[in-house]
């Protein structure tokens, strides 16, 4: 039988165990499911829960619009193995009924395969709301030395040779800082189209990962002026590359190139494992639309890593507790 909301389910939980066990090995769950996210959701007026059972834990966010309602669990839930993940997605159920959501979407972090997840009632979704496939550079089991060998050739030049363009990329957990990145974003927006989002949904991200010591933000310089920025997410284990942009009329300095490769190098000082690039197109599909930016990534060596992608499923059932 489902277990009830006060059972499985806490909006306050002790955020200190819970990213010790979602970072633990071999579990390493992905940094959406932590309690730094769960921080941002509730910065953006969202309901969070956190539940956990054996051999799973999930962190699912409370999607409303108008009379409508979901739980999404991002990179989640994290579950053991199949049996555990059963568990997790019959405590969802059973919380989604009592939030009256219609469905519940997933993107299980566990050994299953589509084949499993179909059997247990599990429906694509119409697109992947995260990556389901993406790129990675391992950092440890290398030296700093040998990490830069794996670079392609024009990117070990460009980054060896910034200082003769007076190019300077500094970390920094200065909130002030995001106006940058938000400078760079609107240029990248007004040449390409891109549609970002709203500036204060970057503000408020900033504030709630950095205050929490789960983001970094990077400026690179040519001298004085900012020509690139970016922000990246920090687990114990992994930095995530999330959002960056440059100026175009400095496209011809490879600002980009340099700022990434510091933050990679960057992040394997730090001790950290992995260097996700966050999202990749899969291998020979040329006319993907990220596969020229996968492109990119991979000139800073690495391997693919796939994802289970975003299923859904119906709440179905009657309420706990009523007939």
């Amino acid at each position: 039988m489902s277990q009830t909301t006060t059972d499985t389910w806490q909006k306050v939980t002790d955020e200190e165990a819970w990213d010790r066990r979602l970072f633990a090995q071999p579990r390493d769950g992905h940094f959406l499911q932590s309690s730094h996210w769960a921080a941002f959701q509730r910065a953006n007026g969202r309901e969070v829960y956190f539940g956990s059972g054996e051999g799973w834990q999930a962190m699912t966010i409370v999607e409303r619009a108008g009379d409508a309602c979901r739980l999404f669990c991002p990179y989640g839930p994290v579950a053991d193995d199949l049996t555990a993940l059963e568990r997790a997605v019959d405590a969802l159920q059973a919380l989604g009924r009592e939030e009256g959501a219609g469905f519940i979407r997933v993107e299980p972090w566990a050994p299953v395969t589509g084949e499993e997840l179909a059997k247990l009632g599990h429906i694509p979704a119409k697109r992947n709301m995260h990556p389901g496939l993406t790129w990675v550079q391992d950092l440890q089991g290398k030296s700093r030395d040998e990490l830069v060998l794996e670079f392609a050739p024009n990117v070990r030049n460009r980054w060896r040779n910034a200082y003769k363009k007076d190019i300077s990329v500094v970390s920094s957990t200065n909130l002030d800082d995001v106006e940058i990145l938000l400078q760079m974003l609107h240029d990248v927006s007004n040449h390409t189209g891109m549609i970002p989002h709203h500036d204060d949904y970057y503000r408020r991200q900033a504030k709630a990962l950095i205050d929490r010591d789960a983001a970094t933000l990077y400026v690179t310089r040519q001298g004085e002026q900012p020509i690139a920025a970016a922000i990246v997410y920090e687990s114990p284990t992994t930095r995530y590359y999330a959002h960056s942009g440059s100026l175009l009329e400095a496209r011809k300095l490879h600002s980009g190139t340099v700022m990434l490769a510091t933050m990679v190098l960057d992040a394997q000082e730090r001790g950290q494992r992995v260097f996700d690039f966050f999202g990749a197109a899969p291998k020979d599909e040329p006319d993907h639309p990220w596969a020229g930016f996968t492109e990119f990534k991979q000139s800073f060596g690495g391997r693919y890593q796939q994802f289970s992608g975003t299923w859904e499923m119906p709440c179905l059932g009657p309420t706990p507790g009523q007939q």
